[in-house]
């Protein structure tokens, strides 16, 4: 067989048939009106194989009988009818599907999560939930990343997307309504652990980066109860943007500078 014939069954494969089948038919649509021996002489399919395949490729019309005297003689549905056919059967299925499947709910959703690993694939899978945004954007940014997801929020924002952002640091350019998290020893703590990142859209995905120059990762997930957990984050650092813009001298006097009074009796974060 030439390349163009072997490509061919290769495709063929693809739709159900056998490697020999696919072989069979090929070699009848070249060479019709023939008999199993020819078949198997001319595609080199084992004699011990030619009936049953060429049964078989009758079975699925893809092939017809045209002469019940001895010896018998078969002959290749025309292409184009079969792929014609193939399609009418395959639109049928997959209407049937549509129907009658949308509506088999066990009741129990199961989540998953994505792991992303790289600057480069966070910010390419932000992007998308981004572009994708119907409703609500929540975002909890440093604003060095703000700035390189501001196109994609303008455009949200342009779609009618409710944009709700705090922001580590000053950005240029506001979008939605924007919080800042101004509590000291934030740049010492992303230079050692990394700028943190929580994306909540539309209230059904989310994604937790941590961003590192060497290595940054993330997770994505719909799982309603790390969704909590994220919008919990946010919920946090819009409180205490708010209280600390307004009552800073009393927590100041009453925690000392950056709630140090609680934080030093805590271990983690």
């Amino acid at each position: 067989m030439n390349d163009k014939q072997i490509n061919v069954v290769n495709e063929l494969m693809k739709v159900g048939l056998t490697k020999y089948e696919a072989t069979v038919y090929v070699t009848l649509l070249e060479n019709p009106s023939i008999t199993a021996y020819e078949i198997s002489k001319r595609s080199n399919v084992p004699q011990s194989k030619i009936y049953s395949t060429v049964k078989a490729l009758m079975g699925k019309n893809f092939i017809n009988l045209i002469d019940q005297m001895s010896p018998k003689k078969y002959v290749a549905i025309p292409l184009e009818d079969l792929l014609e056919n193939y399609k009418k059967e395959t639109d049928s299925r997959i209407k049937y599907i549509k129907e009658n499947a949308k509506n088999m709910n066990t009741g129990r959703e199961y989540d998953y999560f994505l792991h992303f690993y790289g600057t480069d694939k966070i910010f390419a899978k932000l992007r998308e939930m981004i572009q994708n945004a119907e409703k609500s954007i929540y975002l909890d940014i440093w604003a060095e990343d703000y700035e390189l997801l501001y196109s994609d929020l303008a455009a949200a924002v342009k779609r009618g997307v409710t944009i709700v952002c705090v922001a580590y640091g000053p950005v240029h350019k506001e979008l939605g309504k924007m919080y800042y998290h101004e509590m000291p020893g934030m740049e010492e703590d992303a230079l050692k652990n990394g700028r943190w990142l929580s994306l909540v859209v539309d209230y059904s995905q989310c994604l937790f980066a941590i961003l590192k120059s060497l290595d940054s990762c993330g997770v994505w997930t719909q799982n309603k109860a790390f969704m909590l957990v994220t919008e919990c984050f946010i919920t946090h650092d819009i409180l205490i943007a708010e209280i600390y813009g307004k009552f800073r001298p009393m927590l100041n006097e009453a925690f000392g500078p950056n709630l140090e009074k609680i934080r030093e009796n805590l271990h983690i974060g």
